[in-house]
């Protein structure tokens, strides 16, 4: 079955976007850090608000609606878990106002204030309507401009501007770049069902990305973030689905007729999609092609297996089964070889997902009356709980780069999407959907 779906495309598509790039000084030097840096250790960062700059043909006065990049780049930097920002707003404005007459940058002062690292941003509006943000960082301690870009585009993308310098900051002191240019796809309540949405990876643009009047249930990204997979009642019986973004077409995954399908995870390479599906009322992992050829069942046991997630390289699959007794993780091959228990602790395990570098997998588990965000090792030498006495926490998914999570949480009251760092630690939460935001799926870069 074919349905089409509106489906919203980012304004980055219609713009012209990064306008050049300043090399950086021949004497910078790349400094790599770790995230499990202690927090005294972090570089300290200013970020002075950007300067608004009127062109030519622009009205007096005139500003473009925009957030302030000043908020952005900050949240940005410190979610990153390598930056400490510095928030003393009277000591930004005392320096910032001293620069201003001769527009040159106080070194000596910037140092006084602690600070390691310097981001400036300037921005205006074209007499068409575009914007162009200017980004700069420097070295306090060497007293030198480390990089400069400068972005154009339409206000619609203003935030994602900042996001891409604020990546590549981090990928200057880390040698992999940030993941503020990401999205995560969820679900939210829409009248007496729920559909699929899509959000800044800091809960900022939201929009409903479809609308098919029914209950939409555990989206999951393709590894290229041109489609989604979920699970959809629309067609009375649940059965997984994935949607072209691009396109905005729905497609089965499966065409069983009579069978439940549903919770479906693609491989790495884009080329096969693991779900569960229901023979004689008992559930069992298969795999398919993602175009839609090569059926195969994975697991033959008479539990109820489900909730799959493939290893990065693609060669194994972490899954939910109850053949013990309660629900658990278990490993296997891709081929459905080799099944062994991943987890014993926990009356209830679900929601499995493998990290990006394939050395961690991150679950929810029930502990005590409920369920909290847990990370283990693929060794076993680590098996960390990451919330705790705060709500229902459910659903985690790792950000491209394996340094962060994004969850689901109940803890104000209703439930709600939330970001961490992998260690568990700057939980704060990045929607608020009145009436609440489920299964989320953080996407790759852009």
């Amino acid at each position: 079955m074919f349905k089409r779906v509106s489906c919203l495309r980012r304004g980055l598509a219609l713009a012209v976007f990064a306008a050049c790039v300043y090399p950086a000084p021949s004497r910078a030097i790349d400094v790599y850090i770790d995230v499990t840096r202690k927090r005294a250790e972090h570089i300290k960062v200013a970020v002075p608000e950007y300067v608004y700059k009127r062109e030519a043909g622009s009205a007096e006065g005139e500003r473009p609606p925009v957030a302030s990049a000043k908020d952005i780049m900050e949240f940005d930097l410190q979610f990153s878990g390598y930056f400490g920002v510095l928030k003393d707003e009277a000591v930004i404005n005392e320096i910032s106002a001293k620069e201003t007459p001769s527009n040159t940058t106080d070194w000596g002062l910037w140092r006084q204030a602690g600070v390691d690292l310097l981001v400036k941003g300037a921005y205006a509006v074209g007499s068409d309507g575009t914007i162009s943000v200017e980004n700069t960082l420097s070295d306090v301690v060497r007293s030198e401009q480390l990089a400069g870009v400068r972005y154009t585009g339409v206000s619609a993308i203003f935030r994602k501007m900042i996001h891409k310098f604020a990546d590549q900051i981090v990928y200057r002191f880390t040698g992999e770049p940030g993941v503020a240019d990401t999205r995560l796809a969820f679900t939210a309540r829409v009248g007496s069902g729920k559909e699929l949405f899509l959000c800044d990876y800091d809960g900022q643009n939201a929009k409903q990305l479809s609308s098919l009047k029914s209950i939409v249930l555990s989206p999951r990204w393709s590894p290229s973030g041109s489609e989604l997979s979920f699970t959809s009642f629309h067609n009375r019986m649940p059965a997984a689905f994935w949607l072209n973004l691009r396109t905005g077409e729905v497609r089965a995954v499966v065409n069983e007729k009579g069978r439940i399908n549903s919770a479906s995870a693609w491989s790495q390479d884009g080329k096969t999609i693991a779900f569960a599906m229901s023979e004689g009322g008992n559930f069992d992992i298969y795999t398919i092609s993602a175009d839609g050829y090569g059926l195969k069942k994975l697991t033959h046991s008479a539990s109820i297996d489900t909730s799959p997630s493939f290893s990065p390289d693609g060669k194994r699959i972490v899954f939910v089964s109850d053949r013990v007794g309660r629900p658990q993780l278990f490993i296997m091959d891709a081929d459905g070889g080799n099944q062994k228990r991943f987890t014993y602790n926990g009356d209830y395990n679900a929601d499995p997902v493998w990290s990006p570098k394939g050395d961690k997998i991150a679950y929810a588990a029930m502990t005590g009356d409920a369920f909290n965000i847990m990370v283990k090792s693929l060794d076993g030498s680590i098996e960390k709980q990451l919330t705790e006495n705060a709500g229902k926490n459910e659903s985690p998914s790792w950000s491209p780069d394996g340094r962060n999570l994004a969850f689901t949480s109940s803890r104000t009251g209703t439930r709600q999407v939330f970001i961490m760092n992998a260690n568990g630690e700057h939980q704060q939460q990045v929607t608020n959907m009145p009436n609440g935001a489920y299964g989320v799926s953080w996407g790759p870069r852009q």
